[in-house]
């Protein structure tokens, strides 16, 4: 016998869009999506590299504005 197919629908999907911009902010906050931005005073390139990887990550409040 198989079962019926049930589509499960979460109320956080029927939010409001969210602009592309700052969509990808919130996800990349989430560790949802890669950060595409390192700042400035971050000058050695391997752990620029490894910013980009994801092995190394800087927190929000010493990120400052970009």
């Amino acid at each position: 016998m198989t079962r019926p197919v049930v589509d499960v629908l979460s109320p956080l999907l029927s939010a409001p869009e969210i602009p592309v911009a700052a969509a990808h902010q919130l996800l990349a906050g989430l560790d949802l999506a890669p950060r595409t931005s390192i700042p400035a005073w971050v000058t050695d390139p391997g752990l620029r590299a490894d910013i980009l990887a994801g092995f190394a990550d800087i927190p929000d409040d010493l990120r400052g504005s970009q």
